[in-house]
Order: structure tokens, then sequence, then C-alpha cells
């Protein structure tokens, strides 16, 4: 019994050397920075960038990576991709694990707070280096990461049609001057600004007015405000229907359709509108 009990502490001592003996070797990984390097209303790509300090006097290979990314306790995705990353030696190298979103499909699973500008991750994991002694071979030495922080969350303004203001009806030059009303919504903490808004408008089907506004104006966040756009419009353009609802302050059918550069908290983005409804004419 002594002797099967001194072979097992034995055995466990010798195991435990072998285990310190491979994690000298661990590299210490640090996570460093978020490149945001594309970024738009329907999707963003970053790269989450790690240092990692490779101690040894020769280069190690990483030859695994496992990570789990989520937002708000949320998760979203996973992998496991070394991808051939080769560590200097006696160095630091920056590892980058480049990470794409859909908005659309991010917001249905994680709902991003009004009036905040970024959203809270998670990213954990480890990475695996295979150790550089001959007896070690196909071993490697794994380092976990648990990182945090916040994540851009780019929401796209929402615009909606309000009603048709008459403010002159002209029966003898068949015209009138009106005015389109429209809100939009900005979700975020930070203002919005609107510029190079180059918009049609349509109502009862007809192509009413065109222009460009170099500056339409800014939203506060987590706000909605209101827009009007002056229209000078020949009634038969309006076709039967429309004239007959702006004379007798009837409800038609309107589309607001623009382009336009939106100033955001991270950079100039921009956006197309095309929004339809069935608005009041007062």
């Amino acid at each position: 019994m002594n002797t099967v009990r001194l072979a097992l502490v034995s055995g466990l001592l010798l195991l435990g050397a072998a285990c310190d003996e491979i994690d000298q070797f661990a590299p210490d990984v640090r996570f460093d920075r978020i490149d945001v390097q594309d970024i738009n209303f329907q999707q963003a790509s970053v790269d989450f960038v790690f240092q990692v300090d490779n101690p040894n006097p020769i280069d190690l290979g990483l030859s695994s990576f496992s990570y789990n990314f989520g937002m708000e306790e949320v998760p979203l995705f996973s992998g496991d991709n070394p991808d051939g990353f080769q560590l200097e030696a006696l160095g630091e190298s920056p590892l980058v694990l480049p990470v794409s979103l859909t908005w659309q499909d991010t917001w249905d699973t994680v709902q991003a707070t009004r009036g905040l500008d970024t959203i809270g991750f998670g990213l954990d994991g480890h990475m695996g280096f295979a150790v550089p002694l001959e007896r070690f071979e196909g071993e490697e030495v794994r380092v976990p990461y648990n990182e945090g922080g916040e994540f851009p969350a780019l929401r796209t303004p929402k615009f909606s049609l309000g009603k048709v203001k008459v403010n002159q009806v002209n029966l003898f030059q068949n015209s009138a001057d009106l005015a389109i009303e429209f809100n939009v919504d900005n979700d975020h903490a930070s203002t919005l600004f609107f510029d190079r808004f180059d918009y049609t408008v349509h109502l009862a089907g007809n192509e009413v007015g065109t222009g460009l506004i170099g500056s339409l104006g800014q939203v506060d966040g987590a706000t909605v405000d209101k827009f009007t756009l002056p229209l000078s419009v020949n009634l038969f353009q309006l076709g039967d229907a429309g004239w007959q609802a702006i004379v007798n302050r009837q409800p038609l059918d309107a589309r607001l359709s623009a382009d336009m550069d939106v100033d955001t908290p991270f950079g100039l983005v921009p956006l197309a509108i095309n929004e339809q409804a069935r608005v009041n004419v007062e």
C-alpha cells in the first residue's frame, strides 16, 4: 500500500513539474482595443486587437483560438480559428480577430437601449500555443481570456410622414403652395446631423417635387423632431384624385424618398429612405 501511494505521489509530482515546465512558455495575452474598419446603417466590420507578449527566444505558432462573442450578456456567435498566426520571439505581436455584424439581426436579438451610443460586449475564449520542446511535441499551453467593454451601437434614425398642409390654393393658376411634414426619431445619446438631403415627393402617386437641401438640420439625442418641406405644385400634376384631396382637404397617399449623409457618433454615414403613408390634408 505504501509503495502504491508513493508511486502515485511521485507521479503527481512529475505531472505537476511537467505542467509547470509547459506553463513557463505561456505568452501573456491582453486585450488592446477595437478598431472600426467599416460601419453603416446595415452592418459593422470591426477588429478586436489583442497584444500577445512571447517570452520565448523562438517564434511560437497559435495552435488553437476559440472565441465567444455577445452583447448585454446575450450570446451572438462563437468559433475556433487559429488562422496561422505566428508570434515573434521575445516581444509583442498584435493578434486581430475580425468581426462583422448585421445590425438588423443583432438588434432582433439584443435590444440597444435608447439614449446610448454604445452597448456592452463580452468576448471570451482561449489561445493555445504549441510548446516549443521536443519531449512535449503535440502539447499546447492554453491561455484563457475574458474581456468586456463598449461596442458601437448604430441604429437607423426612423422617418415617418405626417400631414400635408395647404398654405394656399390658386384655382385660376391651377397651383397650390403645400408643405409636407415628417418626423425623425433619433435613438442615440448623441445629436444626429442630416446633410445633403436629396429628396423626391410623390402625392397621390404623382411626382410633385424634388430638391437638394445642403443642411436639413439636427435631431438631439433620444428625441423626435419635426421637419417641413415646402412644395409649390401644379394641380394638374396631382391628377384628379390628388387635386380633389388638396382642394377638399381629404386624405391622400404620400411618399418621401431621399438620400442623405448623417453625421453620427461614429462618423459620416450615408442613408437612403423611402417612406409611404396615407396622410391627412389640412
